[in-house]
């Protein structure tokens, strides 16, 4: 096996030199870069990370937290922010809390034993305990949220779709197409992307001058693992049983949205004559359902990737925009 000095000797280089090339050092030049290069590509030389990690105090991992693995919409947000990890020589630790602040905290713990280099930080809710200790944190280590800053007393990087017009523009969109009675599924209030959109809706409605029923708006009961689709799919049962029904309904998420899909056909609910169905996400099963669910469009690779981006230069000591906000976009299918 190749070590340091077999690619310094081959390269015609000293060691520090390699050493500074694999952490990629921009000093170096680039003749210089690439005969190191060639060297390690010829050699096969693989660093020890270890090593590195005990030299310059980084171990080039990442954690991605997340509070569930039930939603699809984290696992196609880990995809960009491994593809931007990878491209930079960066590992990703995926962190699964279910939702619960005392698991984040110890996982976050576990994470500082490890030398963790960073941390993309995905959350419901912070409570005022968990603000104190994650401000006690990136003392420590730099953390983004892919979340509206929740935070509100100080600014904290952040990567984030703006629901509240995407859904607003919805609502005028099922206006248009002469629905006037539109019902929403929400999930939990407590999650602040979900009550931007609910305010979306509600303005929706109101710049429409389409009336606010309560008996239209369902909420769903979120357990430990909730189940999405099954949720979705009481809820279509839910309004099904509604002597006065709404015509369309908006849902907070993608998976909630594909559940009412399924229950309203099964209840033999014409989509989108009789009902039409919205969801937010556009999540990849959004578009292999039948009929193909309308959606609110966010990047969610590509805001996988921004929140990388700004995590791993901030890690590095690099200048980067500290807040990136994407729009949503109504993507038309078949449901509405």
């Amino acid at each position: 096996m190749a070590t340091i000095f077999d690619v310094a000797k081959e390269a015609g280089v000293s060691k520090s030199t390699v050493s500074r090339v694999v952490n990629n050092d921009e000093c170096v030049k680039k003749e210089t870069r690439d005969a190191v290069n060639a060297a390690i590509k010829k050699l096969n030389y693989s660093p020890s990370f270890m090593a590195q990690a005990i030299r310059t105090r980084k171990t080039h991992t990442i954690a991605f937290m997340i509070p569930e693995y039930s939603n699809i919409y984290y696992a196609e947000m880990f995809r960009g922010v491994e593809d931007i990890a990878l491209e930079h020589g960066y590992m990703v630790l995926v962190c699964n809390t279910q939702r619960h602040a005392l698991s984040e905290v110890e996982y976050v713990q576990e994470l500082l034993k490890r030398s963790i280099d960073g941390i993309i930080y995905n959350t419901y809710r912070i409570n005022d305990e968990m603000a104190e200790y994650l401000r006690l944190v990136e003392q420590k280590i730099p953390v983004v949220y892919t979340n509206k800053p929740i935070l509100k007393d100080r600014n904290v990087p952040h990567v984030y779709t703006d629901g509240l017009p995407g859904t607003q523009n919805a609502v005028r969109y099922l206006h248009k197409k002469g629905k006037r009675k539109i019902g929403y599924v929400l999930d939990s209030e407590e999650i602040n992307v979900i009550t931007e959109r609910f305010y979306g809706y509600l303005q929706g409605l109101e710049e429409c001058g389409l009336p606010r029923n309560e008996d239209w708006i369902y909420r769903i009961h979120r357990g430990n693992e909730p189940n999405y689709i099954d949720q979705g799919r009481d809820a279509a049962k839910y309004y099904v049983s509604l002597h006065d029904r709404p015509d369309a309904i908006l849902t907070a998420i993608d998976m909630l949205g594909i559940g009412c899909v399924r229950g309203f056909h099964e209840a033999g609910i014409k989509m989108p004559e009789e009902m039409s169905v919205i969801g937010f996400d556009n999540i990849f099963l959004s578009s292999l359902i039948e009929p193909p669910l309308t959606t609110i469009g966010q990047p969610i690779r590509e805001m996988g990737q921004a929140a990388a981006k700004m995590l791993i230069s901030m890690v590095e000591g690099k200048e980067c925009r500290k807040s990136v906000i994407f729009q949503g976009d109504l993507i038309i299918r078949g449901t509405a």
